[in-house]
């Protein structure tokens, strides 16, 4: 590795847990084995990893003075408890997996996995090429280089991982061809995860590995802490009144559709204080539910899976995704027998839902029922500036393109909007802190459901807009531009120019 962060990376065939069952120190009491973990990483002195919140533990510090009572010289490092269970778990060779070269290898991508999550990565990229392999993390949404490694150590570690620490997979990891998989929960849980997801592909030049990490994320866990605008939330609470109805939440990949569902299904189980059955299909579960989460099974359609869930008494039903006419149909057929649906949908903007749906070749009759299709809601997530370095954008106009700058000043955003900053210690100098989404919510009437059907997409969204008073993702993110949230260069590239909807929407002051 050639960045900093990566020489945090034990050197892999030399490292072993002094304080494991056995070994030269392993008479700790198993409490202690949980705070801290003495480690021979191959380097002059060995390494004691104590658990942050407990460096001044009392028996932490009576084990510090037998260490230094026997004259063994020591560094310590702070750490986590989930990476001091990591390197126990990952000290004795797992059986059937190939012995020590692959146990150290599964150390090597714990702590890979590890060091992505502190810096709340959703996911690692391990690029294979000739000689070299690069290592990047999409943090915030955006891509960074982490570090480097020879490939042959990456094709190793690509492979430990699959052959090793997956389940749900082929059976044995095959370069050449593309290949899907699950991190085994034994691992994902020492980091404080809830799951990770494996995908490989074959290059030109040679492999890429994907591995998206789902955290159950605490500290998002209201539709305000998401980014929603106060009327959107309202909107949102309208639906989860509803006995019926199918409500599609839509967006690229990424775009944090699972986790609005998980805090609006949680919020339905809170509201209904458990008088209602919430069931879901899920592949694969992807954040923990007040509800009764099932896997979709390895050989089990969409359409099988959603038929059977309406034969187990639900109430309000959860699907992961609809991703073709039969699970579609299942989802219509779910809200026609009177239950409430959640479901997701890739699409652009929230009209382009009905369109897709339509385009399945789901029956347009059922799809411009506003009492059926209830609800689609539109989302993205863009990167926000960190508030202790992002500059204002006022002052770097010569820095910025024409055309941005015109755009700004003609939606007067120019005066209050912010750039990303150098970089602080603050948010690890990155410049930005998190993520927030930007939304579009269509409760669709029978007036607005008459011009889609007669005018048009485009007609429809006009009439949303101005009669309706719908807030577009465009309109939603430019008051995050206005308020200094969000840098409009980091978010055109996602929702489009921000004077976007001037040009799709009809002025109606005109004439």
């Amino acid at each position: 590795m050639k960045s900093e962060d990566a020489e945090a990376l034990p050197t892999p065939l030399k490292q072993r847990v002094l304080t494991a069952e056995g070994a030269e120190w392993g008479d700790l009491k198993p409490e202690l084995r949980q705070l801290c973990a003495l480690v021979d990483e191959g380097q002059a002195h060995p390494v004691l990893y104590v658990s942050g919140q407990h460096r001044t533990d009392h028996f932490i510090l009576a084990f510090m003075d037998r260490l230094d009572r026997a004259g063994v010289a020591y560094e310590v490092r702070s750490s986590t408890m989930s990476e001091i269970k990591a390197l126990y778990q990952l000290d004795d060779s797992p059986k059937g997996t190939g012995g020590s070269d692959t146990t150290h290898r599964q150390r090597e991508m714990v702590e890979l996995m590890g060091l992505a999550h502190e810096r709340q990565a959703s996911d690692i990229h391990l690029v294979v090429g000739h000689d070299i392999t690069s290592i990047r993390f999409r943090v915030h949404g955006q891509m960074a280089e982490f570090g480097q490694i020879p490939s042959a150590n990456g094709i190793e570690l690509c492979s430990a991982l699959y052959n090793s620490m997956c389940d749900v997979a082929d059976e044995h990891f095959q370069p050449e061809i593309k290949q899907d998989a699950r991190v085994s929960r034994r691992f994902v849980e020492q980091l404080g995860l809830f799951g990770a997801r494996v995908a490989t592909r074959p290059m030109v030049n040679g492999l890429l590995m994907v591995l998206r990490l789902l955290y159950d994320d605490q500290g998002k866990q209201s539709l305000e802490e998401l980014g929603f605008h106060d009327q959107q939330i309202q909107l949102l609470k309208r639906l989860r009144s509803l006995p019926y109805g199918v409500n599609l939440i839509t967006g690229p990949t990424g775009s944090g559709k699972s986790k609005t569902l998980q805090i609006t299904l949680n919020l339905l189980a809170r509201e209904t204080r458990g008088t209602k059955h919430i069931l879901t299909v899920e592949d694969p579960p992807e954040y923990p539910l007040l509800a009764n989460q099932s896997p979709l099974g390895a050989d089990e359609s969409w359409d099988d899976a959603i038929s059977n869930s309406m034969r187990l008494d639900p109430d309000i039903l959860m699907y992961g995704e609809v991703r073709d006419l039969a699970s579609a149909q299942a989802a219509f057929r779910g809200g026609m027998t009177g239950h409430q649906v959640w479901s997701t949908l890739h699409t652009n903007n929230a009209v382009a839902g009905l369109q897709r749906l339509i385009d399945m070749g789901v029956d347009p009759s059922l799809v411009t029922d506003p009492a059926l299709m209830t609800a689609v809601i539109n989302q993205s997530l863009l990167p926000v500036l960190c508030p202790q370095c992002k500059v204002p954008a006022r002052e770097q106009v010569s820095a910025l393109p024409d055309d941005l700058v015109k755009r700004l000043r003609d939606l007067s955003l120019l005066n209050t909007a912010c750039l990303v900053g150098p970089g602080c210690p603050h948010c690890r100098q990155l410049g930005v802190v998190t993520r927030t989404l930007v939304a579009e919510i269509l409760l669709p009437t029978h007036r607005f459901m008459q011009i889609f059907r007669k005018d048009g997409a485009g007609a429809a969204r006009n009439y949303w807009v101005q009669e309706l008073g719908g807030i577009t993702k465009i309109a939603h993110t430019g008051l995050k531009v206005r308020r200094g949230e969000i840098d409009p260069r980091m978010a055109e590239p996602v929702v489009g120019p921000l004077d976007f909807d001037l040009y799709v929407l009809e002025d109606r002051h005109a004439g």
